[in-house]
Formats: C-alpha cells, structure tokens, sequence
C-alpha cells in the first residue's frame, strides 16, 4: 500500500486538512492518507484540545474512504516524527509511506528534531502554494544536499523512496489554519466578553 502520513496537531482541523489529503491522493496515486493526530507537538507551546475531542473534530469533518483519522502516535508512544516513522515503518513492513505537509511546515522542517534523520526514512510531499516558485526556492532545507527534489504538477504513482521531497504547485488552496481559526475564536470570545461587561 501507497499511503501518505499528515500528521499535526489538528487543533482544531479544517478544510485545509481535507484539501491536502485529497490533493496528495491524486498527486502521487497513494491507497491512502492516515491523519497522525498527534497528543502534543514537540516544537509548538499552544496549549491544544483534548486529544479525544480533536480526534472527534477530525472524524465529523472527514467524508472520504481514502483518508483514515488516527491517534496511533497515543499508543506508538511517540510525539516526536521521527521516531513515530521509524516505529510505523516496523509495524507495516509492507507498506509504502510518504509524509505530507503544507508549505508552513516545510519551512520550518529544519527545526523539526532529527530532521536530517527523518529525510532518510521517508519521502515528503508539499504541497505549495502562490508564488509557489519563490517558496520553494527559499526553503531552509533544500541547501541540504543529500535531498533530491522533484516539482510534479500532474499525479502518477512517483517511486517512494527516502531521499527524494515532491513539490506539488496548486492552482487552487484553501488559506486557512489552524492558528487563524484558534485566533479567530480568541477574538470573538474577547468581544463577547466585553460586550457581556
């Protein structure tokens, strides 16, 4: 099996979540797409929702056979990619994975902890968006040799070799995220407040 890994925190998920997940189906002609929800990611200090109720979010959000919602990284006991890929790998021997991601993380892979690591374990996918050359071409860890990047813009079964990160140009995204909604809602809550007052 073909499957692509979309791992957050889903705090909360979105139809940007779902975009991407349907755009790296078609792009790379995966079998599937597991959301990773994670308990807490490492590199952000948001305080996020319940793990239960994110994953709940998650499943009322997803209408697709292709894309499965998962909390395996609770019972891996993993929260860090890493190490999550490396025991995800031994669990499905059989099975093909690709790590998917918007331009955001991207742009901040070469903060991620063993960053270097996790580009020998698995492929990426990203998915850019306008001005998508200029994006790509600024990333941090494209200086690092040992990648071999490919631009595609139409889907086929690419290999899914370790090494290699996909850069898939979208003409259509959805500009939203999880940081804007929980901001969002933020400001709406202070001005119920203070009109409350």
């Amino acid at each position: 099996m073909r499957v692509g890994l979309l791992g957050g925190s889903f705090n909360p998920p979105h139809a940007g979540h779902v975009h991407i997940s349907l755009a790296a189906l078609k792009g790379l002609q995966l079998d599937a797409v597991w959301w990773l929800v994670s308990p807490q990611n490492p590199i952000k200090d948001v305080k996020a929702l319940p793990l239960a109720k994110r994953i709940a979010l998650c499943q009322k959000l997803v209408d697709h056979p292709k894309i499965l919602v998962s909390d395996i990284e609770k019972d891996l006991g993993t929260s860090i990619t890493y190490h999550s890929i490396r025991k995800l790998k031994r669990r499905y021997p059989c099975a093909q994975f690709v790590w998917i991601s918007g331009m955001d993380n991207a742009l901040s892979l070469h903060k991620w902890h063993y960053w270097r690591e996790l580009l020998d374990e698995i492929p990426m996918l990203h998915l850019t968006r306008s001005p998508a050359r200029s994006l790509v071409s600024g990333c941090p860890y494209r200086m690092y040799g040992h990648q071999k990047h490919m631009v595609i813009d139409h889907g086929s079964a690419y290999p899914l070799d370790s090494g290699i990160s996909y850069w898939m140009m979208q003409k259509k995204m959805v500009n939203i995220s999880s940081t804007e909604i929980r901001h969002n809602a933020l400001k709406n809550n202070n001005k119920a407040t203070k009109t409350a007052d």
